[in-house]
């Protein structure tokens, strides 16, 4: 509420004392910008908040394990590593074609073993060894904390609070929200880089490239 308040003023001169409850027009503009906004800003960089480590566990038969309920994507530059093991982590499978060539047996075995995403699971060849720990960094896509202090992937009430920076936050809103309205965004935008490369470049994590304000995913 406290960032969309802070935009509104700004914008429009006012302060509503509500938004997600409102069916005024700004309002409403806002919440609907509001979402992809956040999600912008936290696809822009592996936030150190948003960081995280699933560990897959082997038992020496299966291949194929779901991603973490809240996967958003690997951390950049990341692997999967073994806990077993400081010097080797699993190597990634870099196309199908490989992959299929390995299912054949047309490729040697590179100790721990193979993965790849592949039908929205982790999958590993040979089968992960019983006791066999697999570690990956990802990037939660709990972007939100709602009231009750649970995470969440969008916001959905005035109560909820941004993990991230609501300063961010505000500055993006804005300049989106004029850049809705055909305005001149310029100084906006030029306002919310700055502030993301100072808030990015203190929290550490890896950059991802931008254009133009807006965010290229990595896989």
């Amino acid at each position: 509420l406290s960032a969309m308040q802070e935009a509104a003023v700004r914008l429009v001169g006012r302060k509503p004392s509500a938004f997600f409850a409102s069916t005024g027009t700004f309002e409403l503009e806002m919440t609907s910008l509001l979402n992809e906004v956040a999600r912008d800003i936290a696809a822009s960089h592996d936030w150190q908040a948003l960081t995280k480590v699933h560990t897959f566990a082997g038992d020496g038969a299966t291949t194929a394990f779901d991603k973490p309920s809240d996967y958003d994507r690997m951390v950049h530059g990341a692997g999967m590593s073994d806990a077993t093991s400081w010097l080797c982590g699993y190597t990634r499978v870099p196309d199908m074609d490989t992959w299929i060539a390995i299912q054949n047996g047309e490729f040697l075995g590179i100790a721990p073993g193979w993965w790849i995403l592949l039908a929205d699971q982790f999958q590993f060849a040979p089968a992960l060894s019983s006791g066999a720990m697999a570690k990956l960094p990802y990037i939660s896509s709990c972007i939100v904390r709602g009231a009750d202090g649970l995470p969440k992937s969008s916001f959905e009430a005035d109560t909820d609070s941004f993990v991230l920076s609501e300063r961010l936050l505000t500055l993006a809103l804005i300049w989106r929200w004029r850049e809705m309205k055909k305005l001149d965004t310029s100084d906006e935008l030029a306002a919310f880089e700055k502030a993301f490369a100072e808030i990015a470049g203190r929290d550490g994590g890896s950059r991802v490239i931008r254009k133009g304000g807006r965010a290229f995913e990595h896989i």
